[in-house]
């Protein structure tokens, strides 16, 4: 299953809130895994970012990619 960024936000903020635990789908996450979470957004966020791209960003040489 792929987090998407704000998912993996909100159980960043419920968990550092004081919640000492969170649930997307079948997985638990704790406030030990905090820096997984961490490390899981910045790759959710590479990944949207990657697919995101803007027609200028696809455009090359006249011909769209």
């Amino acid at each position: 299953m792929s987090l998407s960024v704000a998912q993996i936000d909100v159980a960043i903020a419920v968990i550092t809130d004081g919640t000492q635990e969170y649930t997307i789908g079948d997985r638990e996450y704790r406030y030990g895994d905090l820096e997984a979470l961490r490390q899981l957004r910045k790759d959710a966020v590479a990944v949207e970012a990657a697919t995101a791209k803007t027609i200028f960003q696809r455009v090359r040489f006249g011909s769209i990619t």
